[in-house]
């Protein structure tokens, strides 16, 4: 028997069985097939040292998950569920995570889908909490909705952070579909992040400095890959090793996570120290927001890993950061002035705020943001040495 075999039984929404996915599940030597199921409640009776390691749900169409999904986490919260669908519905997703879901896994299965997910549920079963990591820090920059910021957010903390510690540090584009750094910084990748994780046999300090992508003199780059196949292939292990050595290279890496809320969004904010999440004073984004929020409650249990971040602030809008403070259940981080022109116009230029709108309020929220974080990980005593230049200067908010 294989040293990690897991008991696997298939559960088939429709009470059909399809003896295609009992071959694949066959073919893979860590499962051992208990049973095909298609009444659940087989399942809801059974005691917990009768379990299945996992079972693997195939909803075949269906737009909601069964109720009885919510009753098996309780009973066997060590069972973990793969599902099986003929397509992402959204909705459907948003049910999937908070139901504490991880996997969804397209139809027809196939053994390179199916073997991929067991091994991620086998990684994520020897992690009973987030490890504390020594090194550099890594702080996940995400929105959840597109345009919300996060590009812009991480390409200018990440020329801050450099300038405050007056060292180099680490920026990394996890932006899917489109990741836009590059086109930020002006600048055309020699290697991506697809390259790194294709490489794991040589992956270690050497190799990673030797793909980084120098910006300026305090900023190194690791792009991201714009090719679809190529994100879908990114696997959470060789990313987790990627930041392990990141940890070890620079004090600061941050992360441009963009918005898609799917499983490698969630483990790398979880690997991550910090997450900025950005949103904007709107009904829609509060509403949404609303929504999100249990996730995020059930993946980061540290009350304060994840900070909210107001981003286009206005304070002539209707809603206040009170509004936004009710939802979340805790203080709004910081709030990001609206300077829509400094923003485009640097943008454009494929250049930095600090380069090119050094006076405006955008840019000194994010120099006191800046501040905020290096301060709090204890590294005052390095700003107040090398403050870089205009730094202190425009600190003051007039």
């Amino acid at each position: 028997m294989h040293p990690e075999t897991l008991k696997i039984s298939v559960v088939y929404g429709d009470s059909v069985e399809n003896p295609d996915q009992k071959q694949v599940v066959e073919s893979l030597p860590q499962l051992r097939l208990l049973e095909h199921l298609t009444n659940p409640q087989t399942l809801l009776e059974m005691q917990v040292g009768e379990a299945p390691d996992l079972v693997l749900l195939n909803l075949n169409g269906d737009q909601f998950l069964p109720e009885w999904l919510t009753e098996l986490a309780g009973r066997l919260p060590a069972t973990g569920v793969l599902l099986c669908g003929h397509q992402r519905d959204p909705e459907l997703l948003i049910q999937a995570m908070q139901a504490g879901i991880r996997e969804f896994l397209p139809l027809p299965l196939n053994r390179e889908d199916l073997g991929a997910a067991v091994e991620r549920f086998l990684v994520a079963r020897t992690r009973q909490v987030p490890s504390h990591h020594k090194g550099g820090r890594v702080v996940a920059v995400a929105g959840h909705k597109g345009g919300a910021g996060a590009t812009t957010l991480a390409v200018n903390l990440a020329v801050i952070l450099g300038e405050l510690t007056g060292e180099r540090q680490a920026l990394v584009d996890l932006g899917r579909p489109f990741p836009d750094v590059g086109h930020f910084l002006d600048q055309e990748p020699n290697y991506t992040i697809f390259d790194v994780c294709q490489n794991q046999g040589s992956l270690d300090k050497s190799f990673i400095q030797s793909i980084m992508q120098s910006c300026g003199p305090k900023l190194s780059v690791l792009h991201g890959c714009a090719d679809f196949k190529e994100q879908d292939s990114l696997e959470w292990e060789a990313l987790e090793r990627v930041l392990t050595l990141l940890r070890g290279l620079y004090k600061w890496i941050v992360v441009d996570l963009g918005h898609w809320l799917d499983g490698l969004f969630f483990h790398v904010a979880r690997e991550s120290d910090l997450v900025l999440l950005i949103t904007e004073l709107t009904i829609p984004d509060l509403r949404n927001l609303k929504r999100l929020w249990p996730i995020f409650r059930e993946w980061f249990p540290e009350g304060d890993k994840v900070r909210v971040l107001v981003n286009r602030h206005n304070k002539g809008t209707a809603l206040s950061l009170k509004d936004l403070e009710q939802v979340v259940h805790r203080p709004v981080f910081q709030a990001l002035s609206s300077d829509y022109a400094a923003a485009i116009a640097a943008v454009n230029q494929g250049k930095s705020l600090g380069e090119t709108a050094p006076r405006s309020r955008f840019y000194q929220d994010l120099q006191t943001l800046a501040q905020r974080l290096v301060s709090e990980s204890g590294g005052q005593k390095a700003a107040a040495a090398n403050p870089g230049p205009r730094l202190l200067r425009f600190f003051s908010r007039k």
